[in-house]
């Protein structure tokens, strides 16, 4: 008889609830094969509270992970998000990616690894998805764009065809990034925003057409 390999989710908090239904969904409708055995997280949160049959099973910094477990982040700042990966990595973690099976993801494109991609979300042709990235609901990326890792696009983001976003850059709900732009890493796009030239790294936009949120 064959193991199920182990999915564990590194947060427990609300973004953590949603991916453990994700991967329940994926568990399901045969899109990978494992079973959720719980969560990792750092606070008192305890997600049978709110009707999950699913623990939390320590601290991240206590995991030891087991040759058949596999991971899957579930913080929602980029630079968070990160560093969890990091602390994972230094013992040995493996990761995994949560597809769920209402969003689409076009052939061939290319997802690394501990990626979550939400419910109708779109990935288009020949786009690469960098490790650890978090693609919300109703997310729409085009055809060839370039997502570097651990990025996060909030639900009904949209990233035109050939734009290129950089590590851990965050784009808020309902901003639109134009064809061919180009996101440094660091960058945070303001909810609603309108991306229409290239961004430096670090920088915060907002507005449409969007520009640098003022200092102070």
């Amino acid at each position: 008889m064959t193991t199920l390999p182990v999915l564990i989710i590194a947060g427990a908090g609300g973004l953590g609830r949603e991916v453990a239904g994700y991967a329940l969904d994926a568990i399901a409708a045969g899109r990978i094969r494992a079973e959720l055995r719980g969560f990792l997280d750092d606070t008192d949160t305890d997600p049978t509270t709110f009707g999950l049959p699913f623990p939390v099973l320590g601290r991240i910094d206590d995991y030891r992970p087991a040759a058949n477990e596999r991971v899957v982040v579930a913080v929602g700042s980029p630079n968070d998000r990160m560093a969890v990966v990091g602390r994972l990595q230094r013992h040995g973690a493996r990761f995994v990616s949560i597809i769920h099976p209402l969003a689409w993801v076009a052939q061939p494109s290319r997802l690394e690894e501990g990626c979550i991609v939400a419910p109708f979300a779109t990935v288009g042709m020949s786009a690469h998805i960098g490790p650890h990235c978090l693609i919300n609901t109703h997310v729409g990326i085009g055809h060839d764009v370039r997502l570097g890792a651990g990025s996060v696009l909030s639900p009904h983001a949209v990233v035109n065809g050939g734009a290129c976003l950089g590590e851990r850059v965050l784009v808020g709900s309902g901003a639109v990034i134009t064809p061919r732009r180009t996101i440094g890493d660091g960058a945070r796009i303001s909810a609603g925003s309108v991306i229409q030239s290239d961004v430096a790294a670090g920088l915060t936009l907002w507005g449409n057409p969007a520009r640098p949120l003022p200092k102070g």
